[in-house]
């Protein structure tokens, strides 16, 4: 079925957007640029809104689409087409031109397409910063070395204050790596002692540390002679609570005795109730004072068995922090000398690029870019592709007898 005919205000749109095209900014003018596998541009095809009287985006169709490693563009009702090679404007005539068959049109559809991102370019070499940098149309081999940071100057660029830091980073390092090494051999140290072993003294060069050790293993004796004060002094209380007890159990046995006897007695009427009643009350009195005994002592062992495991765990509790610790420092302790050798290895390759290169700003790179899988030396001031490698290398002079070691 055709499709209604567009207005003439319609035809103003071709101006709108070549005018919108007109103030993008433009690389150089020189050549229009060609799409490459995995642009991602964004479409808009425009359709007329007869009720607001204004254009509007045909849903379903504008937004953004990514051109396949093949080359291809899918696009809903347009279907399959080749974008690689052609230009934004011969593919908006394209898409136009499909869009007017496939949907029965009189007049192609408006439409704009932009160029939103394509792969990076790869810069690799003697700049500061290898790595990717964004693509865009006319990019040059010579703007893509100083998106990447410029050549590396090395040490006679980065002046005194930066070797101090670099120094400092190493001393750092390696100041670091030795306390975690010191820590490590006091702890197996002290786990040797604790373990009753014969431990190896600290290191002898590290007198805080051997310090530590002696604070930390009279602490830990203040405490465990403490605990056995307290037992000593708990049995000295449990043999006193035993004795009485004893006493109370004769106490008990001879009223029991004489209340047998007095109750035989008042039975025949020799005795009066008043000495019996008297008898029952002081037994009853004496077993009450014997529980009471009783209770004490069993609170007593209670106390005793507690601070002798108190005691018993002071040791193990030491021993169990000690492993933590030193669980940990044999994490730390790699990570340490990763990053000693990290710091040692960049100063050792900035002083060795110091003495290898003679005045590097003065010389001129060479660039050579890979692409298809073919390297080939470029000039600078030439376009780039997306994806490309660009390899940016400082010329040096091979190495003379009278070089420093």
């Amino acid at each position: 079925m055709t499709m209604r005919r567009q207005p003439a205000i319609w035809h103003n749109v071709n101006g709108v957007l070549l005018a919108m095209s007109l103030t993008l900014p433009v690389a150089a003018r020189a050549e229009p640029y060609e799409l490459h596998p995995q642009d991602r541009l964004m479409i808009r095809v425009l359709t007329w809104d007869f009720q607001a009287n204004n254009p509007t985006a045909w849903q379903g169709l504008s937004g953004e689409y990514t051109i396949s490693p093949e080359g291809e563009l899918q696009l809903p009702l347009a279907g399959s087409l080749q974008a690689v090679g052609l230009t934004q404007s011969q593919l908006r005539a394209e898409i136009a031109n499909l869009l007017r068959l496939r949907a029965g049109l009189d007049d192609a559809p408006q439409l704009s397409v932009e160029l939103v991102a394509s792969l990076p370019v790869y810069v690799l070499g003697d700049v500061t910063n290898q790595g990717a940098v964004a693509y865009r149309p006319g990019l040059t081999a010579r703007q893509a070395m100083s998106l990447a940071g410029g050549l590396f100057r090395g040490p006679a660029a980065r002046g005194p204050a930066q070797m101090i830091a670099l120094t400092g980073e190493l001393a750092a390092a390696e100041q670091a790596l030795r306390s975690l090494q010191i820590e490590e051999s006091r702890i197996q140290s002290e786990l040797a002692e604790l373990s009753g072993q014969v431990g190896s003294d600290a290191s002898p060069d590290d007198t805080t540390q051997t310090q530590l050790q002696t604070a930390d293993r009279t602490a830990r004796q203040v405490r465990i002679d403490s605990y056995d004060s307290l037992r000593v002094m708990l049995e000295e209380k449990a043999l006193r609570l035993n004795k009485q007890l004893e006493l109370r159990d004769q106490q008990i046995a001879s009223t029991r005795e004489e209340l047998a006897g007095m109750t035989s007695l008042n039975e025949r009427g020799l005795a009066v109730n008043a000495r019996v009643t008297s008898l029952e009350t002081a037994l009853t009195d004496l077993e009450t004072k014997r529980l009471e005994l009783e209770t004490a002592l069993l609170l007593l062992d209670t106390q005793l068995n507690q601070a002798t495991r108190d005691s018993d765990t002071i040791t193990a509790d030491a021993i169990a922090e000690r492993l933590r610790r030193l669980t940990e420092l044999e994490a730390a302790i790699p990570a340490a000398r990763i990053r000693a050798e990290t710091a040692r290895q960049q100063l050792r390759a900035e002083l060795a690029f110091n003495v290898e290169t003679d005045e590097p700003a003065r010389a001129q790179p060479g660039f050579h870019v890979t692409r298809a899988g073919m390297t080939q030396p470029v000039d600078p001031d030439a376009p780039l592709r997306p994806g490309d490698t660009l390899d940016i290398a400082i010329p040096r002079d091979p190495p003379s007898d009278n070089a420093p070691d």
